[in-house]
């Protein structure tokens, strides 16, 4: 490889010699003499990645592709594989731009699934203009990553309690491999590009900054992947603007509006529509900072009106300089306000979400009251959740415990999103909807979550009671060396349940609808400065009790079977509902190719397993390899 990169460099030195020799000679040309100002200044950014992966599996789900060996090339995911960022400036302070992506989607050998490899031309063009009432920046043209409320337009971010183990794409480059780690023990976070927290927009982008009295304003108007119509074809917007005052450097507020509408049938005569009006406060205190945002919406569509609803989101913090850092957070969202583009998961009308196929399934997310973390919000759900930090010398802890509940019974259902074989289980089956042998899986973007029926309901199909729901997340990271070399172990515990009733802590027995435990271990260790090894191991248990699906497998088993074979009878119990087990073990390489050049290796051995549901049994093994280069 190394080889080919000089090789590569020396013929694009040739090429620059010869060019710079021809250059003495002015060249013909019929266009008359510019005489305006010159451009002062072009840059040139970008990537290349290459994904490849084998996947071979002992184990399939019957009824779907059956598939015991997959190779592939290129990411599935629809991510560029190559990107090329040009960005100019001109004297006059006016900017371009544009992106050439180049998207590689290899189906396989069939003609009706190969498609040819093609050029994507996203032209972004940005102009800034210098005003003495404020400077304002216009943009349109291609794709764009747009952030404006929790409750308006946002992406879902939480607390970043996550395993490191698996890349996303959009995750850059660090100067030296063990920094990425570094950092997540020191921070927390993982950079994950400007895709993270954010929502994609193709339309106009206006921006106002240094107005008069502090203020600010930015918007946008255009289209969504979110907020799709039943045709291509039909129209579709989603607008929004945010109106901002610095009253002071430790007090803002701002006002936050969003009107989404999007036609329903091939005439255009029936529409889906929905608006928001929110305000925001975020008031600082030497330790403590205060963050709210009120909203009111209405949503209707030909079926229903909803009417209007009310949401509230506040999160109170204390300074990360205090002894132990707490974060509360309590919200109250109501079924009839509804919002795909906000920081929260919709549960009261499932029809929001188009149906376009190929389209819908790549942006429906958990619906079916939703068993989620916390920092995710949910409508018709109000709760609370508090977090804190603590640091034992190199051992930094961090934790929070959340309680939840409905605000108006919904449908006889549940989900929950796996958090163990997540990845691996979405790329078997990429943005489907209900499938697996008991079509209870849905993958979305790099995840997946599974429903669950409840057989307790009423006339109108809705659940009997109200769901109450509870989580607690502790995650422990420790750092030392090891013959001079810097290692990093990151634990990650993940308790969930739902029942009938309100309860302070999370349930794990019989009266629990759902509990869904998971345990995850990542370990970095420091090769040299190129070079780091990561090991990782998940395992994951989810139960159901009586009143959810029963299997098809007539005898009961053990919910552990360890305690089972010791005879603690009190340890464990029989059940015919779920008893789901998953294990990942896996290992990697990262590895310093050059400069900005780095190649990322994986492999890991998963199972998803039921005893109770018999065609629920899926193992294997799948190892990846990607080079990404920056220049």
């Amino acid at each position: 490889m190394r080889a080919i990169i000089q090789f590569i460099f020396i013929f694009s030195l040739g090429s620059y010699y010869a060019q710079d020799t021809l250059a003495l000679k002015k060249p013909f040309t019929s266009n008359s003499l510019s005489f305006k100002n010159p451009t002062s200044a072009i840059t040139f950014s970008g990537f290349y990645r290459f994904l490849g992966f084998v996947r071979n599996q002992q184990e399939t789900f019957p009824n779907n592709s059956g598939k015991t060996t997959v190779i592939s090339s290129g990411d599935a995911y629809r991510e560029p594989m190559f990107l090329l960022k040009l960005n100019g400036k001109t004297r006059d302070k006016i900017t371009f731009g544009a992106d050439l992506m180049l998207n590689s989607l290899y189906k396989g050998p069939s003609s009706e699934h190969t498609k040819a490899l093609t050029l994507n031309l996203g032209l972004n063009l940005t102009t800034s203009i210098a005003t003495k009432f404020g400077t304002f920046n216009f943009k349109s043209g291609g794709v764009s990553w747009y952030r404006q409320s929790r409750l308006t337009v946002w992406g879902n971010r939480s607390f970043n309690r996550i395993s490191i183990f698996e890349r996303r794409p959009q995750t850059p480059l660090n100067k030296v491999p063990i920094e990425r780690y570094s950092k997540y023990y020191n921070s927390g976070l993982v950079d994950q590009g400007i895709r993270y927290g954010s929502r994609a927009f193709q339309g106009i982008f206006l921006q106002g900054t240094k107005l008069p009295f502090n203020f600010s304003v930015k918007g946008v108007i255009g289209k969504s992947n979110f907020n799709r119509s039943l045709l291509e074809t039909s129209d579709n917007f989603t607008g929004c603007f945010q109106l901002k005052n610095t009253l002071n450097p430790s007090f803002k507020i701002a006002y936050n509006y969003l009107s989404s509408w999007a036609d329903t049938d091939s005439l255009s005569d029936e529409r889906r529509n929905y608006f928001i009006h929110t305000l925001e406060l975020d008031k600082k205190w030497s330790k403590i900072q205060v963050q709210m945002e009120l909203g009111l919406g209405n949503y209707r569509d030909p079926l229903r009106t909803l009417g209007y609803g009310e949401a509230i989101l506040l999160n109170i913090k204390t300074a990360k300089s205090t002894k132990v850092p707490l974060n509360v957070q309590l919200y109250r969202i109501s079924p009839q306000f509804v919002n795909v583009t906000g920081n929260f998961l919709n549960t009261s009308v499932l029809e929001v979400f188009p149906n376009v196929a190929g389209i819908g399934t790549t942006v429906r997310t958990p619906y079916q009251s939703p068993m989620v973390g916390i920092g995710f919000p949910v409508n018709n759900r109000q709760g609370a959740s508090i977090n804190a930090d603590l640091s034992l010398g190199r051992l930094k802890l961090n934790g929070g415990i959340g309680v939840f509940a409905e605000i108006d019974t919904s449908y006889a259902a549940l989900s929950y999103i796996h958090n163990v074989n997540s990845q691996t289980l979405s790329r078997i089956y990429l943005f489907a909807q209900n499938w697996g042998p008991y079509n209870a899986l849905n993958s979305t973007y790099r995840g997946v979550f599974e429903n669950v029926n409840i057989t307790d309901t009423s006339a109108n199909g809705l659940a009997n009671f109200k769901k109450f729901f509870n989580t607690i997340e502790f995650q422990a990271k420790y750092s030392n060396k090891i013959f001079g070399k810097n290692y990093y172990i990151f634990s990650l515990t993940r308790l969930n349940s739902c029942q009938r009733d309100l309860k302070a802590l999370p349930q794990i027995g019989k009266q629990a609808l759902v509990s869904q435990l998971s345990e995850e271990l990542d370990f970095s260790i420091e090769l040299n400065e190129k070079a780091v090894l990561v090991l990782s191991y998940g395992i994951e248990k989810i139960l159901g009790n009586a009143s959810t699906d029963l299997g098809d497998n007539p005898d009961a088993t053990a919910t552990n079977t360890f305690f089972e074979r010791l005879g603690w009878e009190k340890l464990y119990r029989l059940t015919n509902s779920r008893n789901q087990k998953n294990t990942l073990l896996g290992f990697g390489l990262d590895y310093k190719i050059g400069e900005n050049v780095m190649v990322f290796f994986r492999y890991n051995q998963y199972r998803y397993f039921d005893p109770n549901f018999i065609e629920n049994h899926l193992k294997g093994w799948e190892t990846m390899l990607e080079l990404k280069i920056n220049f």
